[in-house]
């Protein structure tokens, strides 16, 4: 059924289908953010509904590439966002405000972050996709903080259909495949209905530019202040770190020399642009130079990936009254990219010291340090492709998701007569297995101190003349791109396989008092498993209460429990028991006999493997709720009418006690062409269980406040969670209006106004507002999370934890438009034309910090250049399509428009930055289709073409301190793969 192109609907825009499993003409529907059942009266809360044939003209592909063409979603995880999971971030809120459900039911996340994994629903099946903003949480529960995006299954798809295509980019690359199956058949005379489903997708990953001659390096310099300004300038390198290696010795003849392929040095030559101390993290030139590209030579554009699902679906009818089903879907998805992890001695914080008595040192370079009285210097290295930069990371997800449950219709003649009652149980198991196979920092140390052997004169690591502390410690030469053996690429990357763990183990909230162990067998990669399971509950009835003065009174009550409980564990040589407080893996310099040049920052990591710290958890939550709401027909004559929907949800959630949401609506027709609505609305989120319990680090780049003299320092940081942190609360306020004129027939237009206010929202200050409360304001909740070494009180780890201390707001327009009507230009047979038309203005995307500081980003579409953080919020976007069919052949024309934009909201053009502004772009995508019937049976063939004048992504630089690379584009708003074509076929039986 995802076939022909663009068919516009008929009903108003914002008026949803039907998702109850009665027949088509049953008169009682139930519409997206409402429970109750109506005898079609419109509700007042905004919906957009967007058929499944129009889903596959958006974007062939992936369902969530489809959706994401859609303006009111904003930074969807995406294939093109570098993701193997296809989750929705509605207004830009965040995954874990976006309630994603199928067939009126809630989804269970995929991973403990929350976000529900749509590229496991059955395509093929789905018959729309309703989206809506305000009050979702009275009617669904926590999540629903932006709005609910509800997939309507066709549980009446009778037939068998097959589809396939394939695609590919004009450079030749990024290859992929999709296959999907869809069967149903009534069943035992009728009373049932079986469905099933399967899909097939695999994308071939694209890990470079080659081909893309946009891409430039473009990169930021300056410092963001009037006398400095923020500019960009394409060709930006860095100067602290390069593929060869880099010296930094402060002071001394050789500070600033730097290697070439061959290992040999000369003075680095810096460019006509220039920033920062040569070998800090900051340094890095434009205009010609030496040095290259750090973040040319691995990036992953899109990963190579594969999936596939398998859906079940029957339901019966038990008797005239009860109707039973059941539900299963079921997913598996790799990923797999190179570049998201890089080998990095750029001092952030991981940093190389190489001494004299180096053995793989030049002898020039030796005597000069021995004639100047140099005993060491510090060596700026990134991991090359050709020794030990060949790493990469991969996830498979596996997820499992069953229901079951009942409808059953009261015939009373009496009391609650025509009401029905709904239930259902639902079960759902996510595994997700991470791979990382990553530098060895408790080996690299010991590796890189390579000395001659007195004895033999063989090349020997250091450590092993005093002892076999580091068994089989392989002498690795940095000096030069793919100068080190492939012995000590091997030794200093990844495990060795095969080797039997076992141990306890350290859960980030309860240490070891658990008293769980952990057996396993070892393999190349660090392993984090998580499993994630939600069980879900809920009874509920509907029907007409009374029969008012303006019409039925219409009511829906009930309850449920859900549970979720997450458990992760980590597969770490390294540090067996992923013990973060106490254990420490990488050896400080005289720990072991002849270790040396361990600065006190890497020696004080609790991990071996380099940008990999994770923590095992173990934790469940639970939430019961009770529901109700209420539609009052106010008015009904022949002029006017109008009703009034309240709705109330009371839920207890462990750990943070009870918290109400609720909402009012109106809605208001008017002259049979008319629709006024509006609503207000209390909506709530609890924290997710990554929220509440989960532990990972990183490092980061702070500004001591005690030290003024010392702008940079590079930190250890993590991030933990919060089993207290209570629920965020949300006032919105919707307003709307739906025309339909009858001297235009077949147009549809509809205008909606929100406000999303977010009260006690849950995040994070960030690292360098922890050091900020903790020694400017003596805070002694955040000194907690510093830790700082005893003697020199050098700052060594940072925490930064989840609390209810922000506050945001979004608020905007959105309109959509529907025309179709039909031609008799060509002739030929059924002629039409349809159009169909999304819009979103976004007038505010607001921000205040645990300071009060609060900070409007609508509009920016470039990075916060203090973070290197890329923003979606564009303050326009649009999509619009025009189709023409004649017969059996029809052509579909579409433009997606992303307006101009900001680089950085938080600056001013021409003052604190020299232009920051963002072009706009307009991507126009066409398809061709034609239908071939014969008999009962009919194959649709067709050919979409995506970006097809192969537009470039606008110009939006930053540069990653840490990695000591430009970044000069947005991926999460632009095209970066260009054109692109896809052909498929489907085939009805």
């Amino acid at each position: 059924m995802l076939g022909v192109g663009l068919t516009a609907l008929t009903a108003f825009p914002g008026t949803a289908t039907a998702q109850d499993s009665g027949d088509e003409g049953s008169a009682a529907i139930v519409v997206t953010g409402s429970r109750v059942r109506t005898d079609g009266m419109q509700m007042p809360v905004p919906v957009t509904v967007v058929s499944a044939a129009e889903i596959e003209t958006l974007s062939p592909g992936s369902l969530v590439t489809g959706l994401s063409q859609l303006p009111q979603f904003y930074g969807n995880q995406t294939p093109a966002s570098g993701s193997s999971r296809g989750s929705l971030n509605l207004r830009g809120l965040g995954l874990n405000r976006t309630l994603t459900l199928l067939n009126g039911r809630r989804v269970p996340a995929t991973t403990a972050s929350g976000g529900a994994d749509i590229s496991l629903f059955p395509e093929s099946l789905i018959r729309a996709v309703e989206t809506t903003t305000g009050g979702a949480s009275a009617a669904y529960g926590t999540d629903a903080v932006a709005g609910v995006v509800n997939f309507i299954l066709d549980t009446d798809f009778t037939g068998l259909e097959l589809q396939a295509q394939s695609g590919i980019t004009s450079r030749r690359d990024g290859q992929n495949q999709e296959l999907s199956a869809a069967f149903g058949t009534p069943f035992a005379d009728g009373r049932g209905h079986l469905l099933l489903g399967g899909e097939y997708a695999r994308q071939s990953g694209i890990d470079n530019y080659r081909k893309r001659d946009w891409y430039q390096g473009w990169g930021t310099f300056g410092s963001g202040t009037a006398a400095d300004p923020y500019r960009f300038a394409p060709g930006t390198k860095s100067r602290n770190a390069s593929f060869d290696g880099n010296i930094r010795a402060p002071g001394t003849v050789i500070d600033g020399l730097a290697f070439d392929r061959d290992g040999n040095v000369a003075p680095f030559v810096n460019g006509t642009e220039v920033q920062g101390v040569f070998g800090t993290p900051a340094a890095r030139h434009a205009g010609g130079g030496s040095g290259e590209d750090l973040g040319a030579q691995i990036n992953t554009l899109i990963p190579d990936a594969d999936r596939y699902s398998l859906f079940g679906y029957a339901e019966f009818e038990a008797t005239d009254n009860l109707t039973l089903f059941a539900q299963y879907m079921h997913g598996n998805s790799d990923s797999r990219q190179q570049g998201a992890t890089r080998s990095s001695f750029t001092g952030s914080p991981a940093t190389l010291t190489i001494f004299r008595d180096n053995a793989f040192l030049p002898d020039g370079l030796r005597q000069t340090m021995a004639g100047s009285g140099i005993s060491s210097f510090t060596l700026r290295r990134v991991g090359s492709v050709e020794d030990i930069g060949i790493l990469s990371s991969s996830e498979n997800t596996v997820q499992h998701i069953a229901t079951g449950g009942f409808a059953l219709g009261l015939d009373t003649g009496g009391m609650l007569d025509g009401w029905q009652v709904d239930g259902f149980y639902q079960y759902g198991h996510s595994r997700r297995t991470a791979r990382q196979f990553g530098l060895r920092l408790d080996r690299v140390y010991a590796a890189i101190d390579a000395v001659t052997d007195p004895a033999t004169g063989d090349v020997v690591c250091r450590v092993s003349l005093f002892s076999d502390a580091f068994p089989g410690c392989q002498p690795l030469n940095l000096f030069g791109r793919g100068n080190a053996s492939a012995a000590a690429i091997d030794y200093v990357t990844g495990f060795e396989p095969g080797q039997q763990v076992a141990t306890p183990i350290y859960f980030s909230d309860t240490g070891y008092n658990l008293g769980e162990e952990l057996s396993y067998t070892s393999s190349k990669d660090k392993v984090n498993v998580t499993a994630f399971e939600q069980q879900l509950a809920e009874l509920s009835a509907a029907g007409d209460l009374f029969d008012g003065w303006a019409g039925p009174v219409a009511v829906a009550l009930g309850g449920s429990w859900r549970q979720e409980t997450i458990r992760q564990v980590i597969q770490d040589v390294t540090n067996p028991a992923s013990d973060h407080d106490t254990f420490f893996p990488v050896a400080c310099s005289g720990a072991v006999p002849g270790l040396r040049g361990v600065t006190p920052t890497d020696c004080a990591n609790t991990v071996g493997v380099q940008y990999s710290k994770l923590s095992n958890i173990n934790g469940s939550a639970r939430v019961w709720e009770a529901f109700g709401e209420l539609l009052f027909p106010l008015l009904d004559t022949q002029a006017v009418d109008a009703s009034l929907n309240l709705a109330g949800r009371w839920a207890s959630y462990s750990g943070s006690g009870t918290i109400w949401a609720w909402k009012a609506g109106l809605d208001v027709g008017l002259i049979d062409w008319v629709r006024l609505r509006g609503t207000w609305s209390r909506d709530v989120r609890a924290a997710n269980l990554a929220e509440r319990f989960d532990k990972s680090g990183g490092s980061a780049v702070i500004d001591d406040p005690r030290t003024p003299a010392i702008e940079t320092l590079n930190v250890i940081r993590y991030s933990g969670g919060n089993p207290a942190v209570d629920p965020e609360r949300a006032d919105t306020y919707t307003a709307g209006i739906v025309l339909q004129p009858p001297v235009v027939p077949g147009l549809s237009l509809s205008v909606d106004w929100y406000d999303i206010r977010i009260k006690d929202a849950i995040g994070q200050v960030g690292t360098q507002a922890v050091i900020d409360r903790c020694f400017r304001e003596n805070a002694p909740e955040f000194c907690a999370l510093v830790t700082t070494d005893p003697a020199s009180g050098d700052i060594l780890l940072v925490g930064d934890v989840f609390i209810n201390v922000a506050q945001a707001r979004v608020s905007g327009v959105d309109a959509e438009l529907s025309y179709a009507t039909d031609l008799s230009l060509l002739g030929g047979g059924d002629e039409r034309l349809s159009l169909r038309a999304f819009a979103s203005w976004l007038t505010k995307r607001s921000e205040t910090n645990s300071s009060g500081v609060t900070t409007d980003y609508a509009g920016q579409i470039g990075a916060t250049q203090n973070s290197q953080a890329y923003l979606p919020y564009a303050d326009f976007k649009a999509i619009g399509s025009v189709t023409y069919r004649n017969g059996d052949t029809s052509g579909m024309v579409q433009g997606r428009y992303v307006g101009p934009g900001t680089q950085d909201a938080t600056l001013t053009d021409g003052v604190t930055i020299l232009d920051n502004s963002v072009d706009d772009v307009l991507y126009v995508d066409a398809r061709l289709a034609q239908r071939v019937s014969a008999g009962a049976q009919d194959a649709e063939p067709w050919l979409t073409v995506t970006n097809l004048f192969d537009q470039d992504p606008p110009i939006t630089p930053s540069w990653n301190a840490s990695g000591g690379f430009a970044t000069q584009t947005n991926a999460a708003v632009h095209d970066l793969l260009g054109r692109r074509y896809t052909v498929g076929a489907t085939l009805r039986f």
